[in-house]
């Protein structure tokens, strides 16, 4: 399934053929070693960045006149080269941003970015590495070529990479992620978790808020996280650690998840700015030639030089597949609620993802709350909490379906339920789908509910 069928047929024209697989065997080369935690969108950014730099550079290398702002706005060259690529835009572009883990054999960070040419948003959608999945007989007898692993098509979406043949490892750890969310992507970048320290100290450290005290010792890889809670500037090792750091989560990956968007949108604030970018462009340059593997070519880089010009990191979003821990034919992975994975990537599309509305009161309406987590008489003390602020629960109940994390609101329509998300933990709203039982408004509380 895909959310934008209109734009496909262009982005078709422009991808490599398929590779033909071989049966290539033997032990393989053992890869550098990189860590889990990368830091997503900065990579794919910067390589747009870098045509900007090349640009500057070239350009203050023939011009003699120093009053001359290449990015003032006001420059005619760097204009013209803007304007030139803006039609060439399409509406949505899908990109993965894959980092592997501390062996360097699988995919331990998958985040999917979605840029909306036409509302300038960019869309975050990070994807739990331990995602259940099924690749396809085609795919699996490729991987079984030359593993006697895995033993089934169903597996946790990070192994992927892993029992893929050489040279499609990316292509098809790319594929997957495009699969999960029901969309196709147009681009992957594979990062080397030594370009983030190493970004990070070349415009001066990142200004954050660490959420709390950090520590950790690896005595494997002989790693330390040591950090204090508040608001500091952290070097390129420190923000390693805070985006390494997950065993004082309650929720440990889903946590460290949602620390490492929100630092990612720190980062590409200060990798945005002008004086962080004609400081040190050969930082830049060199994290995308020593650091970065893709297959954004120069070409489709250049065509996003315009977005540079004007992107607001107030126009980034985020969110984590929705889901729950599971165990499935007894291994211990993550199961994607698909209807509301499906719900919120169609918001995406439409653009209508984290906006809010004016608020339509719950009072008086006909409330069901149905239990989706594990503790029994949970939907009852729900329905306790909110009869004693006024509003009308006419039943509670049981939910047959998956389970999820979140707890989901459904409404008719825009507006509705909003009141609502105030009592529970993590919610989301989901407006005009079929509710899953009678009433104006249906609760499923979700699992992470207490």
């Amino acid at each position: 399934m895909s959310y934008y069928e209109d734009d496909r047929r262009g982005r078709n024209n422009r991808k490599g053929s398929k590779k033909t697989r071989g049966s290539n065997s033997g032990k393989r080369r053992k890869k550098k070693s990189g860590t889990g935690l990368f830091f997503k969108v900065l990579f794919s950014v910067i390589l747009l960045y870098s045509a900007v730099v090349g640009c500057y550079i070239g350009y203050t290398y023939f011009n003699s006149d120093e009053t001359d702002d290449f990015f003032s706005g006001q420059n005619q060259i760097a204009n013209a080269v803007a304007n030139a690529f803006t039609p060439v835009l399409p509406t949505y572009t899908n990109l993965v941003v894959l980092g592997t883990d501390e062996e360097g054999t699988r995919t331990d960070t998958i985040m999917v970015l979605n840029y909306n040419s036409k509302t300038g948003k960019l869309t975050l959608i990070s994807v739990p590495r331990d995602s259940y999945i099924e690749v396809s007989e085609e795919d699996f007898d490729a991987m079984q070529s030359e593993y006697p692993e895995p033993g089934s098509r169903e597996m946790k979406i990070n192994h992927v990479y892993h029992y893929a043949p050489e040279g499609e490892k990316e292509e098809l750890a790319a594929k997957y992620a495009g699969e999960l969310l029901g969309i196709d992507i147009d681009y992957y970048v594979l990062v080397d978790f030594e370009a983030f320290t190493y970004l990070v100290d070349s415009i001066g450290g990142i200004e954050y808020d660490v959420p709390m005290d950090m520590y950790y010792y690896d005595p494997e890889f002989d790693f330390l996280i040591d950090l204090k809670v508040g608001v500091q500037t952290l070097n390129g090792e420190q923000a390693e650690q805070l985006v390494r750091f997950r065993k004082g989560y309650s929720n440990q990956d889903l946590g460290r998840v949602s620390t490492q968007q929100s630092f990612v949108k720190a980062l590409i604030g200060e990798l945005a700015k002008k004086e962080n970018i004609l400081s040190n462009p050969v930082a830049y340059i060199n994290t995308i030639i020593n650091y970065v593997k893709t297959n954004i070519g120069v070409t489709d880089a250049a065509s996003y030089l315009s977005v540079l010009n004007s992107f607001d990191t107030e126009n980034i979003t985020s969110f984590t597949v929705p889901g729950t821990s599971a165990s499935i034919d007894g291994v211990s992975c993550y199961q994607v609620d698909r209807d509301l994975t499906d719900y919120l990537i169609k918001s995406v599309y439409n653009g209508t993802y984290g906006e809010t509305y004016e608020t339509i009161s719950s009072i008086g309406k006909d409330i069901v709350i149905l239990n989706g987590g594990y503790t029994n008489g949970l939907a009852g003390v729900y329905r306790g909490k909110l009869e004693e602020d006024g509003f009308t629960v006419s039943s509670v109940g049981d939910f047959d379906g998956l389970k999820s994390d979140t707890t989901k609101i459904y409404v008719d329509n825009k507006g509705e339920g909003q009141d609502l998300q105030e009592y529970f933990s993590d919610s989301t709203v989901i407006i005009g789908e079929e509710k899953p039982a009678e009433g104006d408004i249906a609760v499923v509380l979700g699992v992470g509910e207490t």
